[in-house]
This record gives C-alpha cells, structure tokens and sequence, in this order.
C-alpha cells in the first residue's frame, strides 16, 4: 500500500538537496535565511493547525524563534499557499510541515544550537501524541495532493530564500562551516 510518506518522497529529496535545504541540513544556514525560513513556516501554521490538536499549535513557538532572529522577509508562496488552505481539510499540508519538525527537527535542532539559531518549535509539549498524529496521517492517500503542494511550496519558498539573499551568501555559509 502506498503512503503519504512514499507519495511524497521525491518532493521532500527535492527540498533536501535544494541549496536552503542543503544549507539547513548541513548547520550551515545564515540567521537571515533561518528567519525567512520560519516566518514561512508560521504563515503556514497559521492556517493548518486550526484544525489539528492544541498540542500541535507552532505559532507561539514559532514567534519565540523568530523573536531572536533578524526582521524576516514576508514569503509571497507562503502566504499564497496558506490562502488556498483556509476553509478546508489541512491533512496533507499538516502531515508535511508537522513531519518536517518532528522528524526533521531531530536532526537540525542540535545543528542550529551550534550555530546559535532557535528552534523551539521542533519540540512539542505532547511528543507521542504529535508522533501518533503524524503516523496515522501517512495512511490517508486522500491527501496527497495537498502534501505534493506543500512540498511545492516549500520549495517556492527556498526559491524566494535564495532570490532575496542571493546563492553567494549560502555559498559562503556552507565553505565557512567547521
């Protein structure tokens, strides 16, 4: 049987060989390109997590990460994406930007705290709970379109990133890197 994991999986390679993804795997992402990064994820969330338990609600902590960051660009993919969002079903959309901090977060967390960049909204006040959220989602095939178009936008987003900044600031980041 296919899941949303399995129907999602070249997007997600997608965003994590693109130069911000590469930036932020590789701890190697400028405070700038981090604020960026959020703000797009909490316009996001803004939407998303109405629907979802209020142990899964990012905006507070998405706030407080952003609070010790540069002023942000607003993402014009973001908010586009977030519009379409309201109103309807966010499983998809909510099964992407939850997995990423959940999953992926495990991984950056500890690559941002060397760097001195916040990521507070990898945690979850109800960790299990948000696990069992997730699981359960990556069974429901009726969302797959909606979690192909959020990795779309994520990628939109990282494009947004990059055009703001320009590639040599990343560039940079990744050859000034331990």
């Amino acid at each position: 049987m296919t899941t949303l994991y399995e129907a999602t999986r070249d997007l997600h390679h997608a965003c994590e060989a693109h130069p911000v993804g590469q930036a932020m795997v590789n701890g190697a992402v400028t405070p700038q390109h981090w604020a960026d990064w959020l703000w797009a994820m909490r316009a996001l969330h803004s939407v998303v997590d109405a629907g979802l338990p209020v142990h899964m609600a990012r905006d507070a902590v998405l706030g407080a990460d952003l609070s010790v960051l540069p002023k942000a660009h607003a993402s014009r993919a973001a908010l586009h994406f977030a519009r379409e969002l309201i109103g309807g079903d966010c499983t998809g959309a909510a099964y992407v930007l939850h997995g990423a901090h959940h999953s992926g977060g495990r991984v950056l967390a500890p690559r941002m705290a060397k760097r001195g960049l916040p990521s507070l909204h990898t945690s979850y006040l109800d960790a299990a709970a948000s696990k069992a959220w997730i699981v359960a989602a990556r069974d429901r095939l009726e969302a797959t379109q909606q979690a192909r178009a959020t990795f779309r936008c994520l990628l939109e987003v990282m494009d947004e990133i990059v055009a703001q900044e320009g590639l040599g600031s990343l560039s940079t980041a990744l050859e000034d890197r331990p």
